[in-house]
């Protein structure tokens, strides 16, 4: 008895040991499909419907408070042109958040992995100037986040949500906050 009370608490720190790593596992995968290329691999670690939405509604945010500082909000024609703009937005997202959007993304090289490959000598290391640097870590149960090193919240993050007990997709990237603004 004593032996399946030890094998099933073994078996329970195991499985929450994995559980916990997942997140940490999905990130290298996202990661080795971006050094490789890969945008089919890529694209299985992406949740699209949550992400253009999660985009769309930065950047419309980021609209209406450029459009509201520099025309101001009783500007009928504000209010027009930020609808027309608003569309036009929308299916920009659409089109570029979009499984054919990272297959293009990957393939046309605007994603390179490897930017850091033809450093000069004198840059420090061989290049570890251009080596991304970023903390990652969880923000709740069902939510991971990953930032750059100083961790400064204006610079934006890609947040990863649980799919499953193992399964973790990118749901939402954090627009920087200058980016947001414009």
């Amino acid at each position: 008895m004593k032996k399946i009370t030890i094998a099933a608490t073994v078996a329970a720190i195991a499985i929450a040991a994995t559980a916990y790593a997942s997140p940490y596992y999905a990130l290298h995968q996202i990661k080795t499909a971006l050094a490789e290329r890969n945008a089919d691999a890529l694209a299985g670690h992406v949740d699209f419907p949550a992400l253009r939405a999660s985009v769309k509604t930065q950047l419309e945010a980021g609209m209406a408070r450029s459009i509201e500082a520099t025309a101001g909000s009783d500007n009928p024609l504000a209010a027009l042109g930020q609808s027309i703009a608003g569309a036009m937005l929308g299916k920009m997202v659409d089109a570029m958040v979009s499984p054919a959007g990272v297959v293009a993304l990957v393939n046309k090289s605007a994603v390179s992995p490897q930017g850091g490959a033809d450093a000069s000598a004198d840059g420090p290391a061989g290049g570890a100037q251009n080596k991304a640097s970023y903390t990652a870590g969880y923000t709740g149960v069902n939510t991971f986040v990953v930032r750059a090193k100083d961790g400064n919240a204006q610079d934006g993050a890609l947040v990863l949500q649980r799919h499953g007990v193992w399964g973790w997709k990118l749901s939402s990237i954090e627009i920087a906050s200058a980016m947001a603004a414009r």
